[in-house]
């Protein structure tokens, strides 16, 4: 399997990371040394709440775009050995994580969280914990991600008809817990649900259940490619 990074967009997001961390913390501790002096409490205040905001948005985008292994890094481990007619694009498409493989476009929506997920149906529950409390702001939420890969699977789809309006693709959108400390129940969830240690055998199946014609894959290939390039 051949991975394609968008290594540019990762580097300027993990610099815009590391400059908010740096920001926040230097207008909190400006905060701080401001409050010890009656005169300033008020400018004090004033430079608080937009620290706490700054810091806030950098921890949060720190822990996607700066932890060791990122997302794409994690998936391309975890797919190591499928066939070489498979291609994982990060950050390079409308949706973050696409596999193009022979039976068509797997629409990947990677989460990170851990502990205990529920999805019933379409509803998602995260069991609360004094840990998940301590991450509150630090951790991108879990929101409903059958919606979230859904989503971006259309932006998926928009863009290739608008440059291959002549063709048919298949596409699949994925929910992929990453984190091995996730315990997921799902029952009769809209998308598939798995956790990243099932997706290469699912992958697997589904090239073998269904191909799509060469000429498609070379038209879907050429036009990824050229996002790379």
């Amino acid at each position: 399997m051949r991975v394609i990074v968008n290594e540019v967009l990762v580097e300027k997001r993990a610099g815009m990371a590391q400059r908010a961390v740096t920001i926040g913390l230097m207008l909190l501790i400006a905060a701080m040394l401001l409050s010890f002096n009656p005169r300033f409490v008020l400018l004090a205040y004033g430079i608080l709440l937009p620290g706490l905001v700054v810091i806030n948005w950098g921890a949060r985008t720190a822990g996607k775009w700066l932890r060791k292994p990122r997302v794409d890094q994690m998936l391309a481990k975890a797919l190591k050995g499928l066939g070489r007619g498979h291609r994982l694009y990060s950050y390079l498409l409308p949706a973050e994580h696409v596999i193009l493989s022979p039976a068509g476009l797997f629409i990947l929506k990677v989460k990170l969280q851990d502990g205990e997920i529920s999805c019933r149906g379409e509803k998602w529950h995260r069991r609360f914990t004094l840990g998940l409390l301590l991450r509150l702001f630090s951790e991108e939420w879990l929101g409903n991600p059958s919606k979230q890969a859904r989503s971006e699977t259309e932006k998926v789809r928009h863009f290739v008809t608008s440059h291959l309006p002549d063709i048919d693709v298949p596409m699949q959108p994925v929910v992929v817990f990453a984190d091995p400390k996730a315990e997921i129940d799902v029952t009769e969830p809209t998308v598939p649900v798995m956790p990243l240690r099932d997706l290469k055998a699912y992958l697997r199946r589904s090239t073998e259940e269904k191909a799509m014609p060469r000429e498609t894959l070379k038209a879907l290939t050429d036009l990824f490619d050229e996002q790379a390039a």
